[in-house]
């Protein structure tokens, strides 16, 4: 059974073992299997004053708990009335993309370190 829970800063170092610099506050869920956190996901405020979303996963998650974690993200930040909210495309993981459109995100001609940056935009905004 995975449970899913607010996500800590501690928890963001353990997952991606200090490899990525996060700007603090991150809001977000990690899933658990056991104490394993399987994935994690979240938003936060970027030095260039945009929010910006990621979810990561570790090998064997499933997809379809991939993109209902993304919804309720997303369903949490309209209620919230974040406008936007920025990612990057993954081109190592094949259903990124379908996954992006499918969460209601679009691309943008802006690259980040030769990733496509994709855009959700508020529908109550």
């Amino acid at each position: 059974m995975i449970k899913v829970k607010r996500i800590d800063p501690l928890e963001l170092t353990r997952f991606y073992r200090g490899r990525v610099e996060f700007h603090f506050p991150v809001w977000g869920y990690a899933a658990r299997r056991g104490i394993l956190t399987t994935s994690i996901g979240g938003i936060w405020q970027g030095t260039d004053n945009r929010v910006w979303g990621f979810i990561d996963f570790k090998p064997g998650h499933r997809g379809n708990i991939l993109y209902r974690y993304m919804r309720k993200l997303l369903a949490e930040a309209e209620e919230m009335g974040v406008p936007e909210i920025y990612t990057v495309r993954d081109h190592n993981h094949p259903t990124s993309e379908r996954l992006l459109r499918r969460g209601g995100f679009t691309k943008t001609e802006e690259q980040l370190e030769d990733h496509e940056v994709w855009v959700w935009r508020n529908p109550r905004k």
